[in-house]
């Protein structure tokens, strides 16, 4: 077995593999921005400058977030999430959580620090992971990292002012927490967890992942008793999804005492269900007699997800044009909205959550590291004048990312490592343990990702990045089994040859 490395090489080879990950925000000039990372950064900036007082108001606090609007009135483009909201209504739906972060890179110039923390739990991740299978040599954990690095979204999403990367984060962590949770370390278990908890409080999207996660974890232990019994990861992944509740429970008091009210959400379930047909269909019809703000909206309709939630006209939106109250009352009635047109129309809703999740699983790509016209607009009328300038020499902003050839790259990528994979199954069953572990982990990592596409598909809407933003993990996977069968392979073979030898 190949030598382990002294634990101080391998907390350099960390923390290059981290400065190895950003390397798209290096030769892009900058981190890559969304529209959504304005809000992220603005909550908790705004809240130290109430809490704290002017003086720690960054231009994130201070800018004016209706600017778009604004400028739209005056003839220009209009940015999504740009309504001039007032000081007595915030939006939640962004993760004051995963926003300390964001702000504090922010405010330590450039948003380095937050991608880099982003890159740091990726690399040390994975060096857990392969310590876990009993892939202890730098070479091994090199070879795998230039496949993360070089052949994977990981570097993009690493590099992206968005909670995206930790979606993927908590599906690998988690997924180590059941497959190798024998071989890990105390140091090892705390890290995992801390990464799982903080990813489901980065996004809401997270915990219903793990939920299904922890689910496929408990159903590969009833098909095979001879596994212990998964109480880890199960502990774990129970603490992140109570974190997540708690945490949003906490946001909401916290906004509720500061500004008298609580935050008001986008009704990202309306606007699913009113997309797929029947929400539509439902509000149309007159509700069926009850009284859901939306129905007064019915005439709009059908509109898809992003119109819904962010058209700036009373032709092609709904949530961003209403008034405030009607905002509120549409993200309060929700739940009770989709569940009203699901009981009214299952069978059409079952049929639409079905096909949007398929398309969801072969939905994923890189396109929005390449900034279109109007996100270039977009950022231009809604973020400080001194990111936006440095934004403006930034290859992104130009469209110079060769995107489509990259996700070729990666695509192929990943093709040859599942035949890679399939061929060494084929040649020879697994018989050890560190292999058997491996596929457990493997198969765990294929539930996450296909949990993550259910997920986002069937609650959301389907978008290219939401894939793409787990995809990662697969290759992951894939190059520590393959990894680790060439490893086996050649310690057999050093066996032999030591046995012929003596004889």
């Amino acid at each position: 077995m190949p030598a382990k490395a002294h634990p101080f090489l391998r907390a350099t080879a960390v923390l290059l593999a981290a400065l190895a990950l950003i390397w798209p925000a290096a030769i892009n000039g900058q981190p890559f921005f969304h529209p959504d990372t304005l809000g992220y950064v603005r909550g908790p900036d705004v809240a130290a400058m109430k809490l704290l007082g002017p003086r720690f108001a960054s231009p994130w606090a201070t800018l004016d977030p209706g600017a778009a609007v604004k400028a739209h009135q005056a003839g220009g483009a209009a940015a999504p999430g740009g309504h001039a909201y007032d000081d007595k209504e915030v939006l939640g739906g962004r993760s004051i959580y995963y926003g300390v972060l964001a702000d504090l890179g922010a405010r330590t110039g450039g948003f380095w620090l937050t991608v880099l923390v982003q890159a740091l739990a990726v690399a040390w991740l994975v060096e857990i992971v392969l310590r876990g299978l009993g892939l202890v040599s730098l070479r091994a954990y090199a070879g795998v990292m230039a496949v993360l690095i070089l052949a994977s979204p990981a570097a993009f999403f690493a590099s992206f002012l968005m909670p995206d990367v930790w979606a993927g984060v908590a599906i690998a962590a988690l997924a180590a927490l059941f497959a190798l949770r024998g071989r890990l370390r105390l140091l090892d278990i705390a890290a995992l967890s801390a990464m799982t908890v903080f990813a489901a409080l980065a996004h809401t999207s997270v915990a219903p992942v793990l939920l299904v996660l922890m689910a496929g974890a408990g159903g590969l232990w009833l098909l095979d008793r001879r596994r212990s019994a998964p109480v880890l990861g199960l502990a774990v992944g129970s603490a992140a999804v109570a974190a997540a509740f708690a945490g949003g429970a906490a946001f909401t008091a916290m906004v509720e005492h500061t500004v008298g009210a609580p935050p008001v959400t986008p009704p990202f379930l309306t606007a699913r269900v009113v997309a797929d047909g029947p929400g539509t269909r439902f509000a149309q019809a007159g509700c069926g007699g009850q009284a859901f703000v939306v129905c007064r909206y019915a005439g709009r309709l059908p509109l898809d997800v992003d119109h819904f939630l962010w058209g700036q006209t009373d032709r092609d939106g709904v949530f961003q044009t209403a008034s405030p109250a009607d905002r509120r009352a549409l993200g309060e009635e929700q739940a009770r909205f989709a569940l009203a047109a699901v009981r009214a129309y299952p069978m059409d809703q079952a049929r639409a959550s079905l096909a949007n999740a398929i398309r969801q699983v072969g939905d994923s790509d890189i396109s929005d590291f390449d900034y279109k016209p109007s996100l270039r607009q977009t950022f231009i009328q809604s973020l400080p004048a001194e990111t936006v300038r440095a934004m403006a020499h930034s290859r992104a902003f130009a469209e110079a990312w060769p995107v489509e050839a990259l996700w070729g790259l990666q695509t192929a990528v990943m093709g040859a490592l599942v035949l890679a994979a399939a061929a060494l199954m084929l040649r020879r069953p697994s018989g050890s343990g560190r292999e058997r572990r491996a596929l457990d982990f493997l198969a765990l990592i294929v539930v996450g990702v296909l949990a993550n596409a259910g997920v986002c598909g069937v609650l959301s809407s389907v978008n290219g990045r939401y894939e793409a933003r787990v995809i990662w993990c697969a290759p992951l996977a894939l190059a520590a089994w393959l990894m680790l069968r060439l490893q086996s392979r050649a310690e057999r073979e050093a066996a032999l040859g030591l046995a012929g030898s003596e004889a």
